[in-house]
């Protein structure tokens, strides 16, 4: 395994602490003025004892539940990792978060039929964080193992968020680079339910594998800004299906669909099944 310790930043709220020490103004004496800088009294020590004790009685970050992007601040060990990888039925605080947003009551597709990951990603900072998303219960063993070997070799991923963080809109969600899965929509520009819909395609990185069309013979980039990585001629960092590109490799062993070789536009951020 690639990865090493790893970094987090934890921001916590402080703690202000009066330190006594002989001399206070106005407040000498005979008695301190020949101890200062000589004496620790017994009170000191009992104040270092606690705040010591504070420091190290803090709460460790519970990683199965901090929200998505929080840096990891450990060495893994394989077990941590099995811990870190895992798949379960829609827990109620998360349905809670996408009903109505991106589930809709609906005949296709039912939240017994949906799975919640915990996985790992490695961010475009080289740190370890921790991401989540939704998928179909039948491809959520396969999609642990892919993104488990992604960040085993440090295959960089900047954001991995339920799409409800973006109110369910697709495009907001693409043009902050986020991963994600599943979201109850169509395809864009026509009634076509998409496969996102059943949980069933992930888009990866999309800002800089964006989805191309030809409307009127123009070829159109989305998101906006993203038109440089429209042309896959160029080798740029963040690129699916460049040489030796272990994303699509994986998924291509895996028996997905890539977007990129599509004939009349290409969704080069897209897997399917």
């Amino acid at each position: 395994m690639n990865k090493k310790g790893v970094k987090m930043v934890i921001s916590a709220a402080g703690m202000a602490i009066c330190l006594l020490c002989g001399g206070c103004a106005g407040q000498d004496t005979p008695d301190t003025e020949q101890n200062i800088g000589n004496v620790i009294t017994s009170e000191q020590e009992g104040m270092d004892d606690e705040s010591a004790a504070a420091d190290s009685d803090s709460p460790a970050v519970d990683y199965g539940i901090c929200p998505s992007g929080t840096i990891v601040d450990k060495t893994l060990t394989e077990a941590d990792m099995d811990g870190l990888f895992t798949a379960e039925a829609v827990p109620d605080e998360i349905f809670d978060r996408i009903n109505g947003v991106s589930y809709v009551e609906n005949e296709n597709i039912g939240r017994d039929d949906l799975r919640y990951l915990r996985l790992l990603y490695c961010g475009f900072d080289g740190e370890t964080h921790v991401g989540e998303m939704i998928t179909n219960a039948a491809i959520a063993d396969e999609v642990l193992e892919i993104f488990r070997e992604l960040y085993e070799n440090d295959y960089p991923i900047e954001k991995m968020l339920l799409i409800d963080e973006y109110g369910g809109d697709d495009d907001l969600a693409v043009a902050d680079n986020n991963t994600s899965c599943f979201n109850y929509r169509v395809v864009a520009s026509s009634t076509k339910l998409s496969r996102h819909a059943l949980g069933l395609a992930i888009d990866i990185n999309p800002f800089y594998n964006p989805y191309v069309t030809y409307p009127d013979g123009v070829k159109h980039s989305s998101p906006p800004g993203s038109e440089p990585y429209a042309d896959r001629s160029v080798d740029f960092p963040y690129k699916i299906g460049g040489k030796d590109d272990l994303c699509l490799q994986l998924f291509d062993a895996h028996g997905y669909t890539w977007g990129g070789r599509w004939k009349s536009v290409q969704d080069y951020q897209h897997f399917q099944k």
